[in-house]
């Protein structure tokens, strides 16, 4: 499979460095095009891909096209590539993009899907929304792609925004608890490297042992054993309202969303 990808920014790369780690069988051909020449080179060459010279030549030589760009600049990209589309598939990546708007851009008939991936596909541990709209018997096959950088999670179009505010924003806020975390082992007395290797250190194994076990709150039920540090740590965050915090947040994310196209 040839994959397109128009957009060439943060979650473009993550796709690409996801899809050509060396374990990953298989993996897609990829070419980019990008308004910023230089972003299309770059991801090109940190996964030795080709640089397309615009988005229609990029569309004609691809099995499937990916719209990786700001969800305001989805609605120009589908007049200029629809109608090279054909009977290629399509799929969006970006926020707020709801199908019934994706497919109003596109000529009738089209192949087209949502996936919200996250920065960790990179990794080949990215969480991916999947709605799979009119892809039809293309369907399996796009599935199939993404999962070799990740889990992909099928939702119902109208969760999408939710859905997309816990997982795709995860990266996100775990980066600021961890840095906070840093900043108040540094605020006590330890060397600012030390706190920061500490922080990141207890967040990437917690992870790992939340990602084996399945169930977030077994992990906190036996490492916040009774009258012990993290219980007292986790009963000062529910005193400070953390839970009221955590779904204030994202409930803000999901309407943002829905702004944001």
């Amino acid at each position: 499979m040839k994959v397109g990808f128009i957009g060439a920014g943060h979650i473009a790369r993550a796709l690409a460095a996801g899809w050509c780690r060396p374990e990953v069988a298989d993996p897609p051909a990829l070419a980019f095009y990008d308004v910023s020449p230089e972003a299309a080179e770059r991801a090109a060459t940190d996964c030795g891909g080709e640089v397309a010279d615009g988005a229609p030549g990029l569309v004609a030589a691809a099995d499937l096209v990916v719209v990786a760009v700001r969800p305001q600049q989805v609605a120009g990209v589908l007049a200029d590539v629809g109608p090279w589309l054909g009977e290629r598939s399509l799929v969006s990546v970006a926020a707020g993009m709801s199908m019934e708007r994706l497919l109003e851009g596109l000529p009738e008939g089209a192949h087209a899907g949502r996936v919200m991936p996250n920065v960790a596909a990179a990794l080949g541990m990215g969480v991916f929304l999947f709605v799979a709209g009119t892809l039809g018997d293309e369907e399996h096959d796009v599935q199939e792609l993404f999962a070799k950088a990740g889990d992909v999670v099928r939702v119902a179009e109208e969760d999408f925004d939710t859905a997309t505010a816990v997982a795709g924003c995860m990266p996100g806020i775990l980066a600021m608890l961890v840095a906070d975390f840093a900043s108040a082992g540094e605020a006590r007395g330890l060397e600012p490297d030390v706190a920061r290797r500490l922080a990141v250190g207890g967040v990437s194994g917690a992870a790992a042992v939340i990602a084996r076990e399945g169930d977030p709150a077994a992990v906190l039920t036996a490492a916040a054993t009774p009258g012990g540090m993290t219980a007292a740590a986790v009963r000062s965050l529910e005193e400070h309202e953390i839970r009221t915090a955590v779904h204030l947040a994202v409930r803000v994310a999901a309407g943002r969303a829905r702004e944001l196209a």
